[in-house]
């Protein structure tokens, strides 16, 4: 569909690509994006086959479906009500629907509750010495684990089940991000407690923290284009449209004198000046990029469509590796990274000699890195899980299954 634009694609060659985009993580053509900001109904198709996909998701058995499944489902799908709400999944109630269609047995995993250990962690952050980890449970869980044994939990509530994309720390705390709920929660580990709770309207797709002479910033992007500090100055640096809670997501990441951040709809990095908040530089990298780590002598860039890039303090490429899949979390330890991928696998790229390789883990949602070379892994309802450089599990946290 190159050179075509928003009008000359029909309604059923963007919902193709949409399939396509949402079942195997393929990037959109730039018509059928231009097309998806100016039509509402492709717009809620997009929904309808997140929903789908999130109901799904998990704990699904590997079976041959018939070929006339895709359009029972989304016919079920698309007759059953839904609940009301800006974006995001209406997991139960297209759940409900699919359960009376398919007869495979048990499909989709038990409603999950606050009664497990780790309801379904989804986020995780090292304070140092333990992991706090956020879950996405309707309570919104957030609990702390030391040496390998959950120690303290807390509620946070929220209007919404909570979705948790990002997490950082800064001094003794740490800052969680929740997309359902339109804010940022500032979290003291120890005792475990939430201390104060930021509005983030529209929902954030990003989050990074430091601190230097003049105190401590936690910058943000929200989900339609806005960047900030918490409490402080915003400016917009893009236009984009409500999207599902499953594509929230975007890289923000502040590097010496330069702020940067992703805006994966466009394909862009882009340089902004942290005190200011001005944009200095766009730099059209292509693809999807959703996330970003520091390096010695640059940035890492992490594609959705299946690359991962070092940029230089300009934000121009200067490397790239193909890593495959549709990887959108990304931790780094010395010269190698980690890069997670919630169709199922966790990649490792050597970041001197270029070796990549794979290991395969039931639902990866997030890494963090640990010292001594380590990643801690968050794996939906399956736990957390700990593994060396060289991708071999050395210990787990069990979850709700």
């Amino acid at each position: 569909m190159a050179g075509l634009t928003p009008d000359d694609l029909t309604h059923a060659q963007v919902h193709d690509e949409l399939e396509g985009h949402v079942g195997t993580g393929a990037a959109l053509s730039q018509a059928a994006t231009a097309h998806l900001a100016a039509c509402p109904a492709c717009r809620a198709h997009l929904e309808l086959l997140r929903d789908v996909e999130l109901a799904l998701l998990e704990n699904v058995p590997e079976v041959t479906p018939p070929p006339a499944m895709r359009i029972h489902v989304l016919d079920a799908a698309r007759n059953t009500p839904r609940p009301i709400r800006r974006w995001g999944p209406a997991a139960l109630g297209v759940a409900a629907a699919i359960s009376g269609v398919l007869a495979l047995g048990t499909l989709l995993t038990p409603s999950r509750g606050t009664a497990a250990t780790l309801p379904d962690p989804a986020v995780v952050v090292s304070t140092g010495t333990d992991l706090l980890i956020a879950s996405n449970d309707r309570a919104g869980t957030l609990s702390v684990v030391t040496n390998g044994r959950v120690s303290a939990s807390v509620a946070s509530g929220g209007r919404e089940a909570a979705w948790f994309t990002e997490g950082v720390r800064l001094g003794d705390r740490v800052f969680l991000a929740d997309a359902a709920n339109d804010r940022v929660l500032e979290v003291q580990p120890s005792p475990l407690a939430i201390l104060t709770t930021y509005p983030v309207p529209d929902g954030v797709a990003g989050l990074t923290a430091t601190s230097g002479p003049d105190g401590g910033r936690v910058y943000f992007k929200s989900v339609r284009g806005e960047v900030g500090t918490l409490g402080g100055a915003r400016v917009t640096i893009a236009t984009a449209p409500g999207i599902p809670l499953a594509d929230v997501m975007d890289g923000v990441l502040l590097v010496g004198d330069a702020l940067f951040v992703t805006h994966h709809l466009s394909g862009e990095v882009c340089v902004l000046d942290p005190r200011t908040l001005a944009v200095r530089r766009r730099v059209a990298v292509g693809g999807m990029p959703v996330a970003l780590e520091a390096l010695r002598d640059g940035v890492l860039a992490l594609d959705v469509t299946g690359r991962l890039l070092r940029l230089d303090s300009g934000g121009a490429v200067v490397q790239t590796w193909a890593v495959g899949g549709h990887p959108d979390k990304l931790g780094v330890n010395s010269d190698v990274a980690i890069l997670t991928d919630r169709g199922g696998t966790v990649t490792r790229v050597n970041l001197g000699t270029g070796h990549v390789e794979r290991a395969t883990v039931t639902h990866p949602m997030d890494v963090v890195s640990l010292p001594g070379g380590a990643f801690a892994v968050a794996e939906g309802g399956r736990g957390v899980r700990v593994l060396d450089g060289d991708l071999k599990t050395t210990s787990s946290i069990e979850g709700e299954r």
